[in-house]
Order: C-alpha cells, then structure tokens, then sequence
C-alpha cells in the first residue's frame, strides 16, 4: 500500500525522469554532451586520494578518542549516556569534515570540468554526471580528459 510519503517519492522520481527526457530531447546534436563519472574520477584522483586519506585519518582519531573515552569511564554499558553522548559528538566531527572535504572536492571539480568545457575542441557545450545519464555513448566519455586536468590540481584541506 502506498503512503503520501512514498507516492511523493514515486512522483518526485517521475518528474525528475520526465525532466531529463525533456533536457536530453532538446540537448544539441550528438557530440555536444559529454558525461563524466564524478565518483570514478574523484575516487582516482590524487585529490581525491589525499581527501580520503584525511578522512580515513580522521576516523582513527576519533576511534581513538573514543576508546580513551571508554577506558576513562570504567566499567560501563553500551548503553549508557554518556558514551552515547560522546558518539554522536564524534559522529557528527566526522560527518561535518567528510561533507567539508566532499565539497571542497567538488568545488574544484566543477572548476577543473567548466575550464576544460571552455577549452574543448570537441564542440561539447553540455557536461553532465554519468549517475544523472540513462545510457550514453562511450564517445561521451570525458573521465580520462577530466582525471587528468583533476590530478593537476593541489589542494588546501586545511582551509575552513
């Protein structure tokens, strides 16, 4: 049985669905678009390398901390307040830099992608996510031209 919330879903995801046909009918001739894999090439890049590494980093430290935390309490349930308190706080340390870090990272990469349209001898004038892409045609695929340009680049993650 549907719920509002889910037909709010079920409708959502089909306007989002009819939107992109619209878009893509009246997108230019082929050739003009080009799909990058945002997480493929994120994930690949030395950017992206050094982003995960301070988040990885980041994880040991406050696992660390908790453990500390743990130990300095005694002898304690699971559930008790306090380490719950002191997870979440430690939870929500580690979102925030992950969702800093995330967007920094994206920042750029659209910064990087938007020059390489400017410049591109392809006659593309359209760059799209592959995750937002039903099919396209491996002649799309620009990941190769936008990792390259991407790797390029060196990044401050200690900018607040």
């Amino acid at each position: 049985m549907f719920t509002v919330k889910g037909i709010g879903r079920l409708v959502s995801l089909f306007l989002s669905v009819t939107a992109l046909v619209f878009a893509l009918q009246a997108l230019p001739a082929r050739g003009e678009v080009a799909v990058v894999d945002v997480a493929r090439v994120i994930d690949a890049s030395n950017p992206g390398k050094e982003g995960q590494r301070r988040v990885d980093n980041l994880k040991k430290e406050l696992d660390a901390e908790m453990d500390s935390f743990r130990k300095g309490l005694g002898t304690v349930k699971e559930n008790d307040p306090r380490l719950v308190q002191k997870q979440a706080q430690l939870v929500a340390r580690y979102q925030a830099e992950f969702s800093r870090i995330s967007g920094l990272l994206m920042v750029e990469l659209r910064r990087v992608t938007n020059e390489w349209l400017k410049g591109n001898k392809k006659g593309v004038t359209v760059v799209v996510p592959a995750s937002s892409v039903i099919a396209a045609s491996p002649s799309t695929d620009i990941n190769a031209e936008i990792l390259r340009l991407f790797n390029a680049v060196t990044m401050d993650f200690n900018k607040k």
